[in-house]
């Protein structure tokens, strides 16, 4: 996935942080439910609102990153561990030695 961010230094300055959290909590609901609504009729309108709500939690994404100053390359780390951690569930459920 490679997606471009504009930087949201100025929208977390705007607004604040404290604000912000709030509106990130919010936009995570938001794509709880628009998935929650794909699964249960999938259909043009379920799915835009699908890709929106899951563009706004990337953006918000964006700003945690930036008002808790998480580096690429710690975010990367955490993230190949955990895809890591998910083979071997799934080699150990079929039966495959990693």
């Amino acid at each position: 996935m490679n997606m471009t961010i504009p930087g949201q230094g100025k929208v977390i300055g705007f607004y604040g942080p404290d604000a912000q959290s709030l509106v990130h909590m919010e936009e995570c609901a938001e794509l709880i439910q628009a998935i929650s609504k794909m699964r249960r009729n999938p259909n043009d309108e379920a799915y835009e609102n699908l890709v929106e709500e899951a563009a706004d939690v990337l953006v918000c994404i964006e700003q945690i990153l930036e008002m808790y100053e998480i580096p690429d390359h710690h975010l990367q780390q955490v993230i190949d561990q955990k895809c890591a951690r998910q083979e071997a569930r799934m080699d150990e459920s079929l039966g495959r030695n990693p």
